[in-house]
């Protein structure tokens, strides 16, 4: 039996590898042949995702890197490693943000860790809150996870508060984890179990 939140898409469009709905968004795997769009919303949020997301060159912004980037995506959905989900509003298809599952552990594990971003205009309609929870419900089901991981800065308050009122648990900190505007810094650990959804 699955959870609620989200569908699989009846039908794809030739970009997509992978579509989920939800009541507002489709939740895509998208092709390198969307890589201008993909570009077009890095280089629209990359000063709003600047605080808070990991260390980028020039370079990363460019539709001949995001090409790159796209099809890594792909492959590595293709091998059970990565779950890279676009997220589209329905209203008009445009890209309002990214979830993606990674760094997948099975066996005696059965883990991963998730990341996300919103674009700057699309704040405060709940979409992330959408986006996450029925993202979280496909990849529960789909790969028979027991735990899923959110790793965020102590300072960004939106993103704690987000997976709060979804039901991770606090565990503690991650001393210099990840590289994020310039230098390594700490994150705060979360988790959320099978059970819990």
């Amino acid at each position: 039996m699955y959870r609620s939140g989200y569908s699989i898409a009846p039908k794809r469009a030739r970009c997509e590898m992978l579509a989920l709905e939800t009541d507002n968004l489709r939740l895509s795997v998208l092709r390198k042949s969307e890589a201008p769009r993909v570009a077009d919303y890095l280089i629209r949020n990359r000063d709003f995702h600047r605080k808070f997301s990991q260390t980028h060159t020039d370079e990363y912004f460019t539709v001949a890197t995001q090409r790159k980037y796209l099809a890594y995506d792909c492959n590595s959905f293709l091998e059970g490693t990565l779950v890279p989900l676009w997220i589209l509003s329905k209203e008009d298809g445009s890209i309002v943000g990214r979830v993606s599952f990674f760094n997948f552990a099975f066996g005696g594990m059965m883990s991963c860790a998730c990341g996300y971003h919103l674009d700057k205009d699309h704040t405060g309609k709940g979409y992330m809150t959408e986006a996450l929870r029925g993202s979280m419900a496909f990849v529960f089901d789909e790969y028979k996870l027991h735990r899923i991981e959110a790793f965020i800065l102590p300072e960004n308050g939106p993103s704690i508060n987000l997976v709060k009122r979804l039901g991770f648990h606090y565990e503690g900190q991650r001393f210099s984890y990840m590289h994020i505007n310039g230098k390594y810094r700490d994150h705060e650990a979360y988790y959320i179990l099978d059970d819990d959804m």
